[in-house]
This record gives C-alpha cells, sequence and structure tokens, in this order.
C-alpha cells in the first residue's frame, strides 16, 4: 500500500531524516559562525564604541524576529495540513471498520468469520505502516519547510559578516 505522500518505504523516511540532520547541522555550525562573529563585534564595541558596527547591532533582533515569525507561521499552517491529514485518515479507519463489521456479520460458519477478521488484521497492519510513514514524512516536511526562513537569515547573515 502507498502512504497518503506517495512514500512506500521506511528507506525514504530514513533518507528524508538523514536530509533534515544534515541540514540542520550546517545550520548549527553556520550559526556558530554567526555567534562567534557577534561576539568578536561586541567585544570591538565594548572597547571602541565609536567604531562599533552600529548597523549590525540594530539588525539583530529584528531579523530574528522576522526568521521565527515567518518560521512559526510555516508551522502553523503544517500543523494545519497535518490535522487535516490526521483526520481524514481516523475517518477511513471508521469507514473500514464498518465495512470489516459488516463482511464478518455476513460469515457463515467460524471459519469464514476467521478468514475475514485474518484478512481486515493484515490490511490493518499494511495501513499502520504506511500511515506512521506517511505521518513521519508529514513531520518531517513540516520541520525542513518551518527551518527554511531561519536558513535564509543564517546565510544572509554569513555573507554579509565574512
Amino acid at each position: 500500500m502507498t502512504s497518503p505522500n506517495g512514500t512506500t518505504t521506511l528507506g525514504h523516511v530514513m533518507e528524508a531524516a538523514e536530509h533534515n540532520f544534515s541540514r540542520v547541522n550546517d545550520l548549527a555550525l553556520a550559526a556558530g559562525q554567526i555567534i562567534a562573529r557577534r561576539a568578536a563585534l561586541g567585544f570591538a564595541a565594548a572597547i571602541d564604541p565609536w567604531r562599533a558596527d552600529h548597523d549590525e547591532f540594530h539588525r539583530m533582533v529584528p531579523e530574528k524576529i522576522e526568521a521565527f515569525s515567518a518560521a512559526g507561521m510555516i508551522m502553523l499552517q503544517r500543523s494545519s495540513h497535518t490535522g487535516f491529514t490526521m483526520t481524514r485518515l481516523a475517518s477511513d479507519e471508521v469507514l473500514t471498520t464498518a465495512s470489516a463489521t459488516m463482511a464478518m456479520a455476513g460469515c457463515a460458519d467460524p471459519l469464514a468469520l476467521a478468514e475475514a477478521q485474518s484478512r481486515f488484521a493484515f490490511a490493518w497492519f499494511d495501513r499502520v505502516a504506511s500511515t506512521m510513514i506517511a505521518m513521519g514524512m508529514l513531520a518531517l516536511h513540516a520541520h525542513d519547510a518551518a527551518m527554511e526562513p531561519i536558513r535564509d537569515a543564517v546565510a544572509a547573515n554569513t555573507a554579509r559578516l565574512r
């Protein structure tokens, strides 16, 4: 069974997780360099306030507010999408349960009932696996999308502070 977002294997989730980890690691390294550069600017400003890079100090808070606000809005949008997806999946399961109940009610003997239960149980395990993969991919994609404005701010800072 293909999961709701088109992935078919756990390998896709692992690949996406590895990609996210790599991007977060790169972001952390770049942010550390920016912090070090800004700390050096702060020390220089403490020694000679008249020559300090006041423009850089004035940028710090507004750019963080802008980046984190954008990230928050993206996360809110992705959370809504995830909520709708979860509701759809739960509704699908209710319909599947009703269908299974009707099919089992029509079984003529215990063997037919056991076969029907077995079919529905295997189908349930398949749906659970694909749903877990789909939810994992939704979370990873939401995280990646939410981090984009922060990555953009760090990239702009890195370019400017070189």
